[in-house]
């Protein structure tokens, strides 16, 4: 995590050190800059780490050696460069921290080569760094039914992502309903509750008509899709109409 606060300490002499100390990720950092000696024309700063120097940065101060605030201006130009290098410290971290779309696509490749329990350690793992994240509690209540027989836990996290993904993302959140629903929908099927997976299943379709993980696991249990005139019989000619004329559009029924 990002530190709680830079201290940043600065000397009034030209011959003792000027020091940050910055706390990032649980990591203590010291920016030192020091024997500033006037005669010098150029400054080093050192960046330790338990100790030892991660980096060392050289500015040239001969432009301001002979000014009548020379002290001062040597002491804003230290200033700045330990900013510099903090910001650099902070850009690195920032780097190295996944985000969740990073678990995500590690996540999904794990599940395509069927190694379901790396995938739910993964899962554990970043969860501890984003908690409320609703893909991430998404597949983690699926495979923790699945995986642990934790069902009634799992499916309760499923439905909690659901819950959450409306709550953070209110406009535009449909889209992302069918992957909820497939797993979910999992998640019961873990439990033995086919009826609830199918109904979560159709719920799914209702926003991606052709979901093909949605539409293969209707395969799987036997179900085909509703038709699209409900109250009409499948082989009815009007649904089989509606149903070639969408197939030419490049659409299907739900």
């Amino acid at each position: 995590m990002m530190d709680k606060q830079d201290k940043i300490q600065i000397t009034s002499s030209l011959h003792k050190e000027i020091s940050t100390q910055a706390l990032i990720d649980g990591k203590k950092f010291l920016i030192l800059t020091e024997e500033i000696d006037p005669r010098k024309h150029h400054l080093t700063t050192k960046v330790y780490l338990g100790g030892k120097i991660l980096m060392t940065r050289d500015v040239e101060c001969a432009h301001i050696l002979n000014a009548p605030d020379a002290e001062k201006r040597l002491a804003e130009l230290i200033h700045r460069q330990h900013k510099i290098l903090l910001g650099m410290l902070k850009a690195d971290h920032e780097q190295k921290v996944k985000k969740p779309s990073d678990y995500l696509d590690e996540i999904k490749i794990l599940l395509q080569k069927k190694n379901l329990k790396k995938a739910l350690d993964l899962l554990l793992a970043a969860l501890e760094q984003y908690p409320d994240e609703p893909f991430l509690l998404s597949y983690y209540g699926c495979l923790e039914a699945i995986i642990n027989k934790n069902h009634a836990y799992g499916i309760e996290v499923c439905l909690s992502a659901i819950r959450i993904c409306d709550e953070k993302m209110p406009f535009g959140h449909e889209i992302f309903y069918p992957t909820f629903y497939l797993n979910l929908g999992r998640a019961y099927l873990a439990a033995r509750k086919k009826k609830e997976a199918v109904a979560a299943f159709q719920k799914g379709l209702t926003y991606d008509r052709e979901n093909k993980d949605i539409l293969w696991e209707m395969r799987k249990l036997g179900v085909r899709k509703r038709p699209l005139v409900p109250h009409l019989k499948r082989a009815n000619l009007i649904n089989k109409y509606i149903g070639l004329i969408l197939h030419r559009l490049g659409k299907s029924g739900p």
